[in-house]
């Protein structure tokens, strides 16, 4: 199971249990969801950064690098065009 070592899960498990409950005390505010969207697409294209330049460095191989970024760019451009759709809705 876990040992002494593992407690990382824990902290990760209690922040995710925390951000959801702040979450849904406050979704139903639009800026809240604007900008928890637009946090989401920018981490991911900082994960994007980050990727690639692992690639570049030799870290990385190469086709791992494009196919993790790809991966959180798409995601990036769903929050982007959800965000979109929310504020066009709400007019």
């Amino acid at each position: 199971m876990f040992g002494l070592n593992d407690i990382q899960y824990l902290y990760e498990f209690l922040f995710w249990f925390v951000t959801f409950f702040i979450l849904k005390k406050v979704w139903h505010k639009p800026e809240v969801r604007l900008i928890y969207g637009y946090s989401v697409a920018l981490f991911n294209l900082l994960a994007v950064f980050f990727f690639s330049l692992s690639s570049i460095k030799g870290e990385m191989n190469g086709l791992d690098g494009f196919a993790f970024g790809f991966l959180h760019t798409m995601v990036a451009v769903v929050m982007v065009t959800l965000v979109q759709m929310s504020k066009k809705l709400e007019k």
